[in-house]
């Protein structure tokens, strides 16, 4: 009765959702502000103030007319120049990855009340660095049809033309790939010349600029000639995209070229949907966003990510979770939560809302200890610090000993007919409950496919629960894990813990994929019950599905394909 009751409510979640606005205010045309698309003037000014205009409107509708549109920034300028051309060393992350560090919003939308970007068929060519889209504090906003791209891509990529001792050459175009002067800088992977697959390998030693158009890439690993060797010039920054402490947002129809951080960051929001992103590599290019096209922490509500696609990125298509916080008392009722040895996307303070549930973890093993009901909430960014007063005392021992989580924030997600090629890392990285993964196409992920649980080592909560995965076509996937122990299609376990943890990984149904491993296993199941493994073709691999840790797990009508 409990499988088929889990099973009724995802069948109920699969219900396809379609969204319509309607407008119910004033519709503005930005080129009344000034912004006049294909002249080849800058823009910037005049969408600015077309976005300030709207977003005090309740109900605007904002539309560009089809074309392109220039966006320069001065500050924005200086940032990019100063992170490409070796201002700051190899940390640009480190120099520009901070709350305090300067950046500039190009659409800002904080603040909106149903709001419409209506720019189908226009696109954002943007000089300098940007977070292009800021949805802070907003209900009900819908951006459609925006392309985003960049002049001066956050990369630079060229092709092998030789390969040395102990380096290899490069070719670049200096007109594209301009403010490499003397300094070259950049973390370094590469894309096959024929199949057009991410892959990395090798320690860099040094990188050298022989020529306007030549670099000489210092290391022992040899890759192909032909092959493209790509330097991402910045790991985390500014997102596209970002949706935070916001409510019922649409992203559709949008295209996300090239942007220096990730696609779509998510951060404190409720229900966000996008439908038909295209987070992929312009015509010609073969790399998208230095780093996840997507990602949400602390949401509730439900994520429907659908008919999107996905390729080209540097790291997970998407990654769902919530946060493992450090714990320092104050009072027997009173503790500060922190975030600490873990990514702070939104570069933004975590906050439980009064009357959200805390659960108290262990620490070595993840298993529950206690929960508490927040009461009171106190922030301070000044002082970068969150304290929350509870419905009763702690009396559980030493706070060193635990984490802590909101397990109210824990968002239904939806998955459903994307298509994923040739990207490093996962495809989808889910850490929530509610969860329907299906009919998507995942094809050359480096890492694999759809990867399931809590990473305590990166304090990334929590554990799966109530998950329906299927009829997904998986092919290719985890080819940079080697082939040992390692799962190409699906992977649900607990990672990051001393002990042997519990069964947190529950409630699982895994039916009708096609799955074309790579390494040792097609499906891995780790710290889990309640699993059932049903009608999956699998090819490829020595040892189809490996188990651990597990409980109530039934394997059955598996098609084993040579």
């Amino acid at each position: 009765m409990k499988r088929l009751i889990c099973v009724l409510i995802l069948l109920l979640h699969s219900v396809v959702f379609f969204h319509c606005y309607a407008e119910t205010g004033e519709r503005v045309d930005v080129s009344s502000f000034g912004a006049v698309p294909n002249d080849g003037l800058d823009d910037s000014e005049a969408i600015r103030k077309a976005c300030d205009y709207c977003r005090h409107r309740k109900g605007a509708v904002l539309f560009f007319p089809p074309g392109l549109y220039n966006y320069r920034d001065s500050l924005a300028l200086k940032i990019e120049k100063e992170a490409i051309s070796g201002a700051y060393g190899e940390n640009v992350q480190g120099t520009l990855f901070k709350p305090d560090a300067p950046y500039v919003k190009a659409l800002d939308l904080a603040g909106a009340e149903d709001l419409v970007i209506d720019a189908g068929g226009a696109t954002l060519l943007l000089d300098g660095w940007y977070e292009v889209i800021s949805i802070v504090g907003a209900r009900n906003v819908t951006v459609k049809g925006l392309s985003i791209t960049y002049r001066r891509p956050p990369n630079t990529v060229g092709k092998i033309m030789k390969l040395n001792e102990k380096s290899f050459d490069m070719q670049i175009d200096p007109e594209r790939y301009y403010y490499l002067d003397e300094v070259v800088t950049g973390r370094i992977h590469y894309v096959g010349a024929v199949k057009k697959t991410l892959y990395t390998g090798g320690r860099c030693f040094g990188k050298e600029l022989l020529s306007k158009d030549m670099i000489r890439i210092y290391t022992d690993f040899k890759p192909s000639i032909g092959d493209y060797c790509v330097l991402r010039h910045s790991g985390h920054y500014r997102p596209a995209i970002m949706i935070k402490e916001s409510s019922d947002v649409f992203i559709e129809d949008v295209k996300i070229h090239s942007q220096p951080g990730m696609g779509i960051v998510g951060h404190l929001s409720e229900n966000i949907t996008m439908n038909n992103l295209q987070v992929i590599p312009e015509a010609g290019a073969v790399i998208s966003t230095n780093t996840d096209a997507t990602h949400f922490t602390s949401c509730k509500g439900r994520i429907t990510i659908e008919n999107c696609k996905f390729g080209g990125q540097g790291d997970d298509c998407t990654n769902i979770h919530n946060y493992y916080y450090t714990i320092v008392p104050q009072t027997k009722r009173s503790v500060e939560i922190k975030i600490q040895n873990a990514d702070l996307h939104a570069l933004s303070l975590d906050y439980p809302d009064v009357g959200d549930t805390l659960l108290v973890v262990n620490k070595s093993n993840l298993i529950e200890r206690e929960r508490f009901v927040v009461q009171q909430v106190d922030t301070s960014v000044a002082d970068w610090k969150v304290c929350v007063t509870l419905d009763k005392d702690w009396l559980i021992g030493s706070p060193d000993l635990f984490y802590m989580t909101n397990i109210t924030r824990r968002p239904s997600v939806r998955i459903t007919n994307n298509t994923v090629k040739s990207h490093l890392a996962r495809a989808f990285l889910i850490k929530s409950k509610n969860v329907l993964i299906n009919k998507n196409v995942i094809q050359n992920s480096t890492g694999t496919a759809i990867q399931l649980g809590a990473e305590a080592g990166w304090r990334e909560s929590g554990p799966v629960e109530n998950v329906l995965i299927e009829n997904n076509w998986i092919s290719g996937c985890g080819y940079a894990q080697g082939t040992q122990g390692a799962s190409s299609g699906i992977s649900v376990a607990v990672s990051g813990v001393k002990e042997k943890t519990g069964l947190l990984n529950k409630n699982i149904l895994i039916r009708n994929n096609v799955i074309e491993a790579v390494n040792e296993h097609a499906i891995a199941i780790e710290d889990a019950e309640d699993v059932q493994i049903v009608n999956n073709d699998i090819s490829g691999c020595l040892q189809p599905i490996y188990m651990n840790n597990t409980q109530s797990v039934v394997v059955k009508n598996i098609r084993y394909l040579e």
